[in-house]
C-alpha cells in the first residue's frame, strides 16, 4: 500500500475515512457527538477550504473536552487504538488546513505531523479489531481510483 501515491486531498479523505471508521468503536453519546462534529467540519474543509486549522487543533488541546484529555483517562485498549486513529485524522486535515491558510506557524503538536500519521492511524485501526485490514485495502483501492 503505497500513500505516497495520493495527493493531499486524497490523503485526507483517506485519514478522515479511517477516523470515521473508528468513531464505530465509542459507545458514549456525547463522545460520539463531538467525534462527529470534529469530522463533519474536517470533511466539509475538504469541500470548501474554509479557515478551519484552529478550529480543529481546539477539538484536541481543549481543557474540558479535548479529544486527547478523552484518550489519557481511557483504559480500554481497543477505545485507546481508536482514539489514536481518530486524533491523527483530525491532527492530519488541522495540518493541511493551517497549510492551506498560509500559516507560518501552527501549535507545536500539529507542526509534527506528516504522512507518518498515515501509517500509525492504519496500525491503530487494526489493533481495534484485525478485520479492519479488510476496509483499510478497500478504502486505499478506493481512493487510488479518485486519481
Amino acid at each position: 500500500m503505497d500513500i505516497s501515491k495520493f495527493d493531499q486531498r486524497q490523503k485526507c479523505i483517506f485519514a478522515l475515512k479511517i477516523g470515521e471508521r473508528a468513531s464505530l468503536y465509542f459507545k458514549e453519546e456525547n463522545v460520539i457527538d463531538l467525534i462527529k462534529e470534529a469530522l463533519e467540519i474536517a470533511c466539509g474543509w475538504i469541500q470548501s477550504g474554509n479557515n478551519v486549522g484552529e478550529i480543529l487543533y481546539n477539538y484536541l488541546d481543549n481543557e474540558e473536552n479535548g479529544f486527547t484529555i478523552f484518550q489519557e483517562t481511557e483504559e480500554d485498549e481497543i477505545i485507546i487504538n481508536a482514539w489514536n486513529c481518530i486524533i491523527d485524522a483530525i491532527a492530519y486535515v488541522s495540518r493541511a488546513a493551517y497549510e492551506r491558510e498560509g500559516e507560518k506557524y501552527m501549535p507545536e503538536p500539529i507542526e509534527m505531523v506528516d504522512d507518518n500519521v498515515l501509517e500509525h492511524m492504519k496500525h491503530s485501526l487494526i489493533l481495534c479489531d484485525s478485520k479492519e485490514k479488510l476496509f483499510i485495502e478497500d478504502l486505499y483501492q478506493r481512493c487510488l481510483q479518485t486519481i
